[in-house]
Parts: structure tokens; sequence; C-alpha cells
């Protein structure tokens, strides 16, 4: 039988979505096994230590509380003030797919959370998925957001690179102005002036277009646009691309021409 995760506890009643039965057994069903892609190091003894690999990365982050096997604190990202909330479970008790597990609670209730070794962490805002990258660049994990249902996505056709998506894009419509982002990603094209679906942060451009390394980085990735209240109002994805559009119209001409599938997402800024 599974075992009660019994050190979560506290760290669960944070959250709404939180009941008393969150980590009872379930009655001899199987384990959600830890992701094969959440790295198997570093591992650590203590939240602290996590806090240690932060302060080491450039990110300091201040304690605010402690729980049993874990820990809240509070760190800076680019001015904004984001909380990380850290569990570490003691391999010597805990199995990895037990680790797992206990991270599939989280993720199935809508929560991205960030994971290595034998430890994850919940970054707020959870709605800001960046934050979670950025923190799991710094100490040497990998981002997992919630599993959500994703339509079949045609494995054709594919892109050797960014710029090769873009110049399919182009033919198709329009990939002028082309800005590409420090992460690999490319902007491109402007945006109308009656359109003003998407935040500042596009300022001009209405398609942002990244190539991935497969299909299972690009479901991740799209899983965490869907967990972002910020993203644009439509992603058209194929084999192994994705485009971001601020024009749901020129997402449906996009997923058409190009032979994508388009996937509606409704932004709530």
């Amino acid at each position: 039988m599974k075992r009660t995760a019994s050190t979560l506890t506290a760290l669960l009643a944070l959250v709404v979505l939180t009941g008393c039965d969150r980590f009872e057994p379930r009655g001899g069903k199987p384990l959600d096994p830890m992701p094969a892609n959440v790295p198997t190091t570093p591992q650590y003894t203590t939240p602290d230590e996590v806090v240690a690999a932060l302060e080491c990365a450039g990110m300091p982050c201040k304690v605010l509380r402690r729980r049993t096997s874990a820990l809240d604190c509070e760190a800076q990202i680019s001015g904004t003030t984001v909380e990380n909330q850290i569990q570490v479970l003691n391999p010597k008790e805990f199995s990895r797919d037990e680790v797992g597990d206990s991270i599939a609670t989280w993720r199935n209730s809508g929560t991205t959370i960030v994971a290595a070794g034998n430890w994850f962490i919940r970054v707020l805002p959870n709605d800001v998925p960046a934050y979670s990258i950025k923190i799991a660049k710094a100490v040497g994990a990998i981002v997992l957001p919630p599993p959500y249902s994703l339509p079949d996505i045609p494995s054709t056709p594919a892109y050797r690179s960014t710029d090769a998506l873009a110049d399919a894009l182009d033919k198709a419509g329009s990939c002028a102005d082309r800005e590409r982002r420090s992460t690999g990603e490319l902007l491109c094209g402007r945006r109308t002036s009656e359109n003003k679906t998407c935040d500042a942060s596009w300022a001009n451009h209405r398609a942002l277009l990244l190539v991935h390394d497969n299909a299972a980085a690009r479901d991740d990735y799209i899983r965490l646009l869907l967990s972002n209240d910020h993203t644009p109002a439509a992603i058209v994805t194929a084999a192994n691309w994705t485009i971001q559009f601020c024009d749901p119209a020129q997402a449906r001409s996009t997923a058409d021409t190009l032979g994508g599938v388009l996937i509606n997402h409704s932004p709530t800024t």
C-alpha cells in the first residue's frame, strides 16, 4: 500500500485545493512515477541546502517560515518578489516514485512544480511560468507543468530551426521585423492597432516562434503556456514547433496553411 507523505501536510494546507485526504493511501493503486526527465541529482538532505544553492546561483532567498522537511523563502526576480515553497523528502524514507507521486498530486491540481533529485519547489505567483523557469535554471532542476490534455498534434511538418519556421510563416502570412529573444524564441510580424490581446512585453509584434528538441519538450512548453495567464489568445503547433499569436484569425489561417493544430487560450490580462 502507498505510504502517506505526511511531511507534506502543512505545505498543502497553503493552497485552496488542499483536502484532508490529499495523501491518504489510495487502496493499492499504483504510484504516479517520477517523470523520466526529472534529474536524479542534485539531492539534498534539508531545504536549507536548496536555499544555499539559490544563493550560490545569485538568487538569495530570505526564509519566511519553516515546517518539517520544508520551508518557504522569498527571492527577487527582475524586481518581483517570488515565494519559493521548498520540500525535501529523505530518500531513505521515500522512493523516487513516492516523490514523483507527491509531485503528481500538486500537478494534477493545476500547479506548476520545479523538481530535481529528492526535492521540489512551488513558485509563487504560480501563473507566471517564467519565474519557475528561472528558479529551475538556478538550481539544476526542471519545470513540470500541470498535465493538461492536448489535442492530437501532427507529426509534420518539422523545421530544423526557428529561422526555417519563420521563413515558412513569412510565406504563409508575415514574419517581417524579426527579433530573437535570449530564450531562443523569435518574435515577428506587426501587431495590428485594433488587436490588443498581447501584453506590453510583445511590443509591436504579433507572433512568437519556437522550435523544440522533441515532442515531449514541445508538450511541456504548451502546457506551461496554458498555465500562464499572460499567454496570448492562440497557439499553433505541429511536429517540433509552436507559434503563439496575438491575432486569433491569423492563428487559424496559419494552422490551415502550415498544417498545424490550433489551441485556443484566453488570457486574463
